[in-house]
Protein backbone atom coordinates (compact mmCIF):
# COMPACT_ATOMS: atom_id res chain seq x y z
CA UNK A 1 0.00 0.00 0.00
CA UNK A 2 1.36 3.15 -1.56
CA UNK A 3 -0.83 5.89 0.62
CA UNK A 4 -3.06 5.39 3.83
CA UNK A 5 -6.23 7.17 2.11
CA UNK A 6 -7.89 8.68 5.84
CA UNK A 7 -11.36 9.31 6.87
CA UNK A 8 -12.54 11.19 9.60
CA UNK A 9 -15.62 10.83 11.97
CA UNK A 10 -15.74 14.06 14.59
CA UNK A 11 -14.37 16.87 13.32
CA UNK A 12 -13.60 18.18 16.83
CA UNK A 13 -10.57 19.69 19.18
CA UNK A 14 -9.42 16.26 19.91
CA UNK A 15 -9.07 15.39 15.81
CA UNK A 16 -7.56 18.17 15.25
CA UNK A 17 -4.48 17.23 18.14
CA UNK A 18 -4.11 14.10 15.20
CA UNK A 19 -4.21 16.22 11.85
CA UNK A 20 -2.08 19.40 12.76
CA UNK A 21 0.87 17.34 13.48
CA UNK A 22 0.27 15.66 10.00
CA UNK A 23 -0.44 18.52 7.54
CA UNK A 24 0.74 21.62 9.01
CA UNK A 25 3.60 20.35 11.91
CA UNK A 26 5.53 17.89 10.97
CA UNK A 27 8.22 18.34 12.90
CA UNK A 28 6.91 17.17 16.10
CA UNK A 29 6.49 13.82 14.74
CA UNK A 30 9.21 11.55 16.00
CA UNK A 31 11.92 11.40 13.09
CA UNK A 32 11.11 7.50 12.40
CA UNK A 33 8.13 7.86 11.85
CA UNK A 34 8.32 10.81 9.21
CA UNK A 35 8.30 8.44 5.97
CA UNK A 36 4.85 7.21 7.00
CA UNK A 37 3.49 10.71 8.35
CA UNK A 38 4.02 11.48 4.60
CA UNK A 39 2.27 8.63 3.08
CA UNK A 40 -1.17 9.72 5.45
CA UNK A 41 -3.93 11.70 3.27
CA UNK A 42 -6.88 12.51 4.39
CA UNK A 43 -9.73 11.67 2.17
CA UNK A 44 -13.38 12.17 3.74
CA UNK A 45 -14.39 14.06 6.78
CA UNK A 46 -17.73 13.83 8.42
CA UNK A 47 -19.42 15.28 11.36
CA UNK A 48 -22.66 16.34 13.23
CA UNK A 49 -22.40 20.08 12.09
CA UNK A 50 -21.53 20.77 8.46
CA UNK A 51 -20.35 23.63 8.74
CA UNK A 52 -17.06 21.73 11.37
CA UNK A 53 -16.58 18.99 8.18
CA UNK A 54 -15.92 22.15 5.57
CA UNK A 55 -14.06 23.83 7.85
CA UNK A 56 -11.56 21.06 8.24
CA UNK A 57 -11.59 20.30 4.84
CA UNK A 58 -10.71 23.67 4.46
CA UNK A 59 -7.83 23.39 6.72
CA UNK A 60 -6.91 19.82 5.97
CA UNK A 61 -7.76 19.16 2.61
CA UNK A 62 -9.88 15.89 1.30
CA UNK A 63 -11.94 15.14 -1.48
CA UNK A 64 -15.32 15.88 0.04
CA UNK A 65 -17.15 16.79 3.42
CA UNK A 66 -20.03 15.37 4.77
CA UNK A 67 -22.62 14.84 7.85
CA UNK A 68 -23.04 11.38 6.87
CA UNK A 69 -20.47 8.95 8.63
CA UNK A 70 -22.13 5.72 6.63
CA UNK A 71 -20.81 7.71 3.12
CA UNK A 72 -17.52 7.95 4.31
CA UNK A 73 -17.69 4.36 5.54
CA UNK A 74 -18.87 3.04 2.06
CA UNK A 75 -16.21 4.53 0.35
CA UNK A 76 -13.78 2.47 -1.12
CA UNK A 77 -11.06 4.79 -1.45
CA UNK A 78 -11.12 5.12 2.44
CA UNK A 79 -8.96 2.99 3.79
CA UNK A 80 -9.15 3.46 7.23
CA UNK A 81 -11.27 6.28 9.79
CA UNK A 82 -9.81 7.80 12.90
CA UNK A 83 -13.25 8.02 15.07
CA UNK A 84 -13.20 11.13 17.63
CA UNK A 85 -16.89 11.80 18.98
CA UNK A 86 -18.36 11.39 21.75
CA UNK A 87 -18.13 8.06 23.83
CA UNK A 88 -21.45 6.59 23.53
CA UNK A 89 -20.88 6.66 19.41
CA UNK A 90 -17.06 5.36 19.65
CA UNK A 91 -18.98 1.24 19.67
CA UNK A 92 -21.59 1.85 16.96
CA UNK A 93 -19.39 3.96 14.52
CA UNK A 94 -16.39 1.40 15.14
CA UNK A 95 -18.41 -1.81 14.18
CA UNK A 96 -20.13 -0.56 11.32
CA UNK A 97 -16.66 1.11 10.19
CA UNK A 98 -14.87 -2.67 10.87
CA UNK A 99 -18.10 -4.10 9.09
CA UNK A 100 -17.28 -1.90 5.63
CA UNK A 101 -13.93 -3.34 5.81
CA UNK A 102 -11.83 0.06 7.56
CA UNK A 103 -9.11 -0.13 9.35
CA UNK A 104 -10.21 1.92 13.00
CA UNK A 105 -8.40 4.70 15.12
CA UNK A 106 -10.40 5.24 17.67
CA UNK A 107 -10.39 8.12 20.29
CA UNK A 108 -10.67 7.14 23.94
CA UNK A 109 -12.55 5.68 26.11
CA UNK A 110 -12.53 2.38 23.14
CA UNK A 111 -16.55 1.77 24.59
CA UNK A 112 -18.58 2.38 27.55
CA UNK A 113 -19.62 -1.19 28.24
CA UNK A 114 -18.45 -4.84 28.45
CA UNK A 115 -20.72 -5.92 25.95
CA UNK A 116 -19.01 -3.17 23.84
CA UNK A 117 -15.86 -4.40 24.08
CA UNK A 118 -17.07 -8.03 23.61
CA UNK A 119 -18.97 -6.67 20.21
CA UNK A 120 -15.40 -5.11 19.34
CA UNK A 121 -13.53 -7.79 20.07
CA UNK A 122 -15.19 -10.12 17.92
CA UNK A 123 -15.84 -7.90 15.26
CA UNK A 124 -11.77 -7.06 14.79
CA UNK A 125 -11.00 -10.78 14.98
CA UNK A 126 -13.89 -11.61 12.79
CA UNK A 127 -12.80 -9.04 10.04
CA UNK A 128 -8.35 -9.23 10.82
CA UNK A 129 -8.48 -5.59 10.55
CA UNK A 130 -6.30 -3.07 12.62
CA UNK A 131 -7.78 -1.58 15.17
CA UNK A 132 -5.68 0.84 18.10
CA UNK A 133 -7.43 3.14 20.58
CA UNK A 134 -5.79 6.04 20.75
CA UNK A 135 -3.92 5.78 23.67
CA UNK A 136 -1.41 8.59 24.10
CA UNK A 137 0.49 8.06 26.71
CA UNK A 138 2.45 5.21 25.31
CA UNK A 139 4.22 7.42 22.96
CA UNK A 140 5.09 10.15 25.50
CA UNK A 141 8.71 10.44 26.35
CA UNK A 142 8.87 10.27 29.81
CA UNK A 143 6.29 6.98 29.90
CA UNK A 144 8.70 5.72 27.37
CA UNK A 145 11.68 5.85 29.88
CA UNK A 146 10.08 4.33 32.65
CA UNK A 147 8.87 1.20 30.72
CA UNK A 148 12.16 0.93 29.42
CA UNK A 149 14.04 1.16 33.14
CA UNK A 150 11.40 -0.44 34.89
CA UNK A 151 9.98 -2.89 32.45
CA UNK A 152 8.94 -5.28 35.89
CA UNK A 153 7.73 -2.87 38.57
CA UNK A 154 6.73 -4.88 41.63
CA UNK A 155 4.72 -1.89 41.94
CA UNK A 156 2.93 0.27 40.04
CA UNK A 157 0.54 3.38 41.52
CA UNK A 158 -1.51 5.53 38.88
CA UNK A 159 -3.02 8.76 39.87
CA UNK A 160 -5.56 10.69 37.85
CA UNK A 161 -6.80 13.03 39.80
CA UNK A 162 -8.21 16.82 38.27
CA UNK A 163 -8.03 19.52 39.90
CA UNK A 164 -11.58 21.07 39.07
CA UNK A 165 -14.95 19.52 39.49
CA UNK A 166 -16.70 18.40 36.42
CA UNK A 167 -19.89 20.79 35.16
CA UNK A 168 -22.75 18.85 35.59
CA UNK A 169 -23.56 20.26 31.90
CA UNK A 170 -20.83 19.02 30.19
CA UNK A 171 -21.41 16.27 27.59
CA UNK A 172 -18.18 14.01 29.00
CA UNK A 173 -20.13 14.65 32.73
CA UNK A 174 -23.32 12.66 30.73
CA UNK A 175 -23.67 9.10 32.41
CA UNK A 176 -24.84 8.07 28.83
CA UNK A 177 -22.61 10.07 26.26
CA UNK A 178 -19.80 10.74 28.57
CA UNK A 179 -19.33 8.42 31.70
CA UNK A 180 -17.70 11.10 33.81
CA UNK A 181 -13.81 11.86 34.46
CA UNK A 182 -12.58 8.92 35.44
CA UNK A 183 -13.91 6.68 32.23
CA UNK A 184 -13.16 9.82 29.93
CA UNK A 185 -9.78 10.82 31.36
CA UNK A 186 -8.77 8.31 33.87
CA UNK A 187 -8.91 5.85 31.49
CA UNK A 188 -5.40 7.20 30.05
CA UNK A 189 -3.77 6.59 33.09
CA UNK A 190 -5.24 3.30 33.52
CA UNK A 191 -3.90 2.07 30.47
CA UNK A 192 -0.63 3.88 31.22
CA UNK A 193 -0.50 1.87 34.51
CA UNK A 194 -0.98 -1.74 32.69
CA UNK A 195 1.35 -0.86 29.93
CA UNK A 196 4.42 -0.01 32.81
CA UNK A 197 2.89 -3.02 34.78
CA UNK A 198 3.26 -5.55 31.49
CA UNK A 199 0.81 -7.78 33.48
CA UNK A 200 -3.30 -8.48 33.47
CA UNK A 201 -5.26 -7.89 36.05
CA UNK A 202 -6.55 -10.67 38.50
CA UNK A 203 -8.86 -8.44 40.80
CA UNK A 204 -9.44 -4.94 42.45
CA UNK A 205 -10.63 -3.80 45.36
CA UNK A 206 -12.13 -0.29 45.37
CA UNK A 207 -13.72 2.25 47.39
CA UNK A 208 -15.34 5.85 46.64
CA UNK A 209 -18.41 7.37 44.99
CA UNK A 210 -20.40 9.88 44.08
CA UNK A 211 -18.31 13.26 46.34
CA UNK A 212 -19.26 16.11 44.08
CA UNK A 213 -22.00 15.72 41.63
CA UNK A 214 -25.60 15.67 41.60
CA UNK A 215 -25.92 12.18 39.23
CA UNK A 216 -25.93 8.92 41.78
CA UNK A 217 -25.12 7.13 37.77
CA UNK A 218 -21.45 8.91 38.21
CA UNK A 219 -18.76 7.49 40.16
CA UNK A 220 -16.38 10.65 41.13
CA UNK A 221 -14.31 9.06 43.34
CA UNK A 222 -12.04 5.86 43.13
CA UNK A 223 -9.29 4.59 45.36
CA UNK A 224 -8.55 0.97 44.27
CA UNK A 225 -5.66 -1.79 45.00
CA UNK A 226 -4.83 -3.85 42.59
CA UNK A 227 -2.99 -7.15 42.13
CA UNK A 228 -1.93 -8.45 38.71
CA UNK A 229 -1.49 -12.17 37.30
CA UNK A 230 2.12 -12.03 37.38
CA UNK A 231 2.23 -11.33 41.18
CA UNK A 232 2.67 -7.90 41.67
CA UNK A 233 0.18 -5.18 42.83
CA UNK A 234 -0.38 -1.54 42.24
CA UNK A 235 -3.03 0.87 42.47
CA UNK A 236 -5.10 3.49 41.05
CA UNK A 237 -6.62 6.62 42.18
CA UNK A 238 -8.65 9.05 40.18
CA UNK A 239 -11.41 11.12 39.92
CA UNK A 240 -11.96 14.95 39.89
CA UNK A 241 -12.04 17.95 42.72
CA UNK A 242 -9.03 18.30 43.74
CA UNK A 243 -5.12 18.32 43.49
CA UNK A 244 -5.00 20.70 40.81
CA UNK A 245 -2.01 23.05 42.52
CA UNK A 246 0.10 20.08 44.00
CA UNK A 247 2.43 19.92 41.56
CA UNK A 248 2.52 23.35 40.18
CA UNK A 249 6.22 23.53 40.68
CA UNK A 250 6.64 21.27 37.82
CA UNK A 251 5.62 22.44 34.33
CA UNK A 252 2.18 20.26 33.55
CA UNK A 253 1.71 20.47 29.97
CA UNK A 254 -1.54 19.29 29.93
CA UNK A 255 -2.35 21.49 33.43
CA UNK A 256 -3.26 18.19 34.77
CA UNK A 257 -1.49 16.88 38.26
CA UNK A 258 -1.45 12.97 36.84
CA UNK A 259 1.18 10.17 37.07
CA UNK A 260 2.30 6.80 36.87
CA UNK A 261 4.97 5.27 39.66
CA UNK A 262 6.48 2.07 39.24
CA UNK A 263 9.73 0.45 42.13
CA UNK A 264 11.74 -2.59 41.45
CA UNK A 265 14.21 -3.57 43.48
CA UNK A 266 15.96 -0.68 45.36
CA UNK A 267 14.73 1.47 41.84
CA UNK A 268 11.88 3.55 41.20
CA UNK A 269 10.55 5.78 38.33
CA UNK A 270 7.99 8.64 37.59
CA UNK A 271 6.03 9.45 34.62
CA UNK A 272 4.45 12.80 34.83
CA UNK A 273 1.60 14.55 33.36
CA UNK A 274 0.11 11.94 30.64
CA UNK A 275 3.67 11.02 30.70
CA UNK A 276 5.18 14.01 29.12
CA UNK A 277 8.22 13.88 31.65
CA UNK A 278 10.04 11.63 33.89
CA UNK A 279 11.80 11.16 37.24
CA UNK A 280 14.07 8.33 38.63
CA UNK A 281 15.41 7.38 41.83
CA UNK A 282 18.39 4.87 42.31
CA UNK A 283 17.47 3.75 46.01
CA UNK A 284 19.11 0.39 47.10
CA UNK A 285 19.68 -0.77 43.19
CA UNK A 286 23.60 -2.13 42.75
CA UNK A 287 23.51 -2.69 39.20
CA UNK A 288 21.40 0.27 37.89
CA UNK A 289 22.11 3.66 36.44
CA UNK A 290 19.01 6.03 36.33
CA UNK A 291 18.73 8.04 32.80
CA UNK A 292 18.79 11.06 34.18
CA UNK A 293 16.88 12.40 38.07
CA UNK A 294 14.17 14.54 36.20
CA UNK A 295 13.91 15.18 32.72
CA UNK A 296 11.31 17.78 31.48
CA UNK A 297 10.65 17.32 28.15
CA UNK A 298 7.91 18.92 27.35
CA UNK A 299 10.46 22.34 27.91
CA UNK A 300 13.16 21.01 26.21
CA UNK A 301 11.10 19.81 23.14
CA UNK A 302 7.70 21.27 23.20
CA UNK A 303 4.56 19.91 24.73
CA UNK A 304 3.21 18.35 21.50
CA UNK A 305 6.28 16.19 20.95
CA UNK A 306 6.81 15.63 24.42
CA UNK A 307 3.33 13.84 24.82
CA UNK A 308 3.01 12.04 21.70
CA UNK A 309 -0.07 12.72 20.21
CA UNK A 310 1.81 14.05 16.76
CA UNK A 311 3.12 10.39 16.68
CA UNK A 312 -0.18 8.33 17.19
CA UNK A 313 -1.53 8.40 13.86
CA UNK A 314 1.68 7.63 11.86
CA UNK A 315 2.08 4.49 14.13
CA UNK A 316 -1.25 3.59 13.27
CA UNK A 317 -0.34 4.38 9.19
CA UNK A 318 2.83 2.06 9.44
CA UNK A 319 0.94 -0.34 11.30
CA UNK A 320 -1.45 -1.23 8.21
CA UNK A 321 1.77 -0.24 5.66
CA UNK A 322 4.02 -2.85 7.15
CA UNK A 323 0.77 -5.00 8.69
CA UNK A 324 2.85 -4.54 12.14
CA UNK A 325 0.42 -4.80 15.72
CA UNK A 326 -0.20 -1.47 17.10
CA UNK A 327 1.19 -1.03 20.39
CA UNK A 328 -2.32 -0.15 21.60
CA UNK A 329 -4.62 -2.90 20.54
CA UNK A 330 -8.60 -3.41 20.67
CA UNK A 331 -7.57 -5.66 23.98
CA UNK A 332 -6.04 -3.01 25.41
CA UNK A 333 -9.14 -0.70 25.22
CA UNK A 334 -11.57 -3.29 26.41
CA UNK A 335 -8.81 -3.45 29.24
CA UNK A 336 -9.04 0.08 30.48
CA UNK A 337 -12.73 -0.25 30.03
CA UNK A 338 -13.71 -3.51 31.98
CA UNK A 339 -11.03 -2.09 34.93
CA UNK A 340 -12.73 1.28 35.16
CA UNK A 341 -16.24 -0.49 35.69
CA UNK A 342 -15.35 -2.93 37.65
CA UNK A 343 -13.99 -0.28 39.67
CA UNK A 344 -17.15 0.83 40.23
CA UNK A 345 -18.96 -2.04 40.63
CA UNK A 346 -16.32 -2.92 43.62
CA UNK A 347 -17.18 0.44 45.03
CA UNK A 348 -20.33 0.23 45.00
CA UNK A 349 -20.58 -3.65 46.46
CA UNK A 350 -17.71 -3.07 48.52
CA UNK A 351 -16.53 -6.96 47.11
CA UNK A 352 -13.23 -7.76 45.37
CA UNK A 353 -13.88 -7.97 41.97
CA UNK A 354 -12.26 -10.91 39.74
CA UNK A 355 -10.97 -10.69 35.87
Amino acid sequence: MDKVRLGVIGCGNMCKHHLTPLCENREVISEELHPYAERVEVHALADVSQEKADAFKDQYGGEYATTDPEKVFADKNVDCVIIATWHDTHAPLSLAALDAGKHVLIEKPMCMTEQECDDILAAVERTGLKYMPAFRCRFAKGARDLKREIPNPENTIAFARTGGIWPETIWAQDPIKGGGQILSQGCHIVDLMFYIAGSEPESVYATGGVFHHDSPEVIDTINASVRYTNGSVGAFLGGDGGTGNLMLHHPLACKCPFFVIATEKGKSGLAIDHGHDGRFEKGSAKDWTPPYEEKVYCEEMGADAAGGVPDILPHFARAIIEDETPIATEKDGARATRFILKCFESARTGNVIKF
